[in-house]
């Protein structure tokens, strides 16, 4: 308990509880002196992987207990640890007021005004999901979720077939896909076989899942100036006329969505990987490490799906809506700011909790 400054002074595990002889049995009772003062009990369920289905049963089972000792000697909290608590998890925990700790440090931990959190981005552990949900042909299926939530705004209920089409993926993709979604709780399934759809009812808690793994990747970027006479977000675009795989990202394409949402004075542009040299040898932009104004990140896949062009500038090609935020908040300056301005105007997003 060292992240909460608390002092072990018993452990007790299979504790029994309510009526003989089939008496129920809670994994751990911990008891604490906290360093504000006091002792505390603390009623623990143990989980390998915790997903948002996984922790109804053990809410429950701490909510019983509670019930049970609401005449005991210490305060009580309720607390779930486990090896792997996925982030719809986590947050389901937080609002059932039970904390948490998991193996890669994460944490949750309240008691009245006494408070400690710790979120791990990025830890190694051991996930149930057989590989990352947000890279490759998965990325794209949630990439398409996403949008069709934003063009309906209602979350209507979909087939794998047609999600299938929308995210240029295989069903069995889709399918998979979905399961992991509908397992953290972001994703609700009715009807069976060929009858079953699908629809997203937290978009939020998924696009804070993808931007918690987007913001931590590396990428191959690369720094470059142009000198622009006029705008610069126009001598960018008629210099990448010519060419194709490419989309303009960042504060330069938020700003054509939600106009004056910032100055400009860098542009980033999407290239597919391996061309950043040559594309910027070819429209004559200087290698700049200091003074740049244009940033080529090398990607693919979902990052160039459901492209806009901009009415009054022909030809353009601004990266989706999602994109656009997901690289806001990984941005220069302001940008995390303007981040959440973007989500509430061009998203329709409450702000992230």
């Amino acid at each position: 308990m060292a992240l909460t400054g608390a002092e072990e002074l018993s452990l007790q595990e299979e504790v029994p509880f309510g009526e003989q002889p089939r008496a129920a049995r809670l994994d751990a009772l911990l008891r604490l002196r906290l360093p504000i003062g006091g002792e505390l009990d603390v009623a623990i369920e143990v989980l390998a992987q915790a997903y948002p289905r996984d922790i109804l049963q053990v809410v429950h089972q701490l909510r019983k207990y509670r019930e049970y000792t609401t005449s005991g000697p210490q305060p009580l909290e309720l607390a779930v640890v486990a090896e792997h608590i996925s982030p719809g998890a986590r947050q389901e925990l937080q609002d059932a007021g039970i904390n948490y700790f998991d193996a890669t440090g994460s944490m949750y931990f309240r008691h009245r005004t006494y408070l400690v959190v710790r979120q791990v981005i990025g830890a190694q552990h051991k996930p149930r999901r057989p590989v990352r949900l947000f890279s490759g042909a998965r990325e794209k299926v949630v990439h398409a979720l996403l949008e069709q939530w934003r063009r309906t705004q209602r979350g209507e209920v979909l087939s794998g077939a047609d999600l299938s089409i929308e995210a240029q993926a295989s069903t069995y993709t889709v399918s998979t896909t979905m399961q992991e979604l509908e397992r953290e709780g972001w994703v609700e399934t009715t009807g069976a076989g060929p009858h079953l759809r699908r629809r997203l009812i937290k978009p939020e808690g998924l696009l804070d899942a993808w931007a918690d793994d987007w913001v931590s990747r590396k990428e191959n970027r690369s720094r470059w100036h142009v000198l622009a006479r006029s705008n610069l977000v126009d001598t960018v675009l008629d210099k990448l006329q010519d060419y194709d795989g490419w989309a303009l990202t960042g504060a330069a394409a938020a700003n054509a969505v939600v106009p004056h949402l910032t100055s400009v004075d860098r542009v980033q542009v999407i290239v597919p990987p391996g061309h950043a040299e040559a594309w910027a040898d070819q429209s004559q932009f200087k290698k700049a490490e200091k003074g740049a104004n244009v940033v080529f990140i090398e990607r693919e896949g979902a990052s160039l799906m459901f492209l806009d062009t901009h009415p009054e500038r022909p030809g353009s090609r601004f990266a989706s809506r999602f994109v656009q935020y997901l690289d806001l908040l990984g941005g220069y300056g302001r940008d995390k700011e303007l981040a959440e301005e973007f989500r509430r105007h061009a998203l329709h997003m409450k702000a992230k909790t």
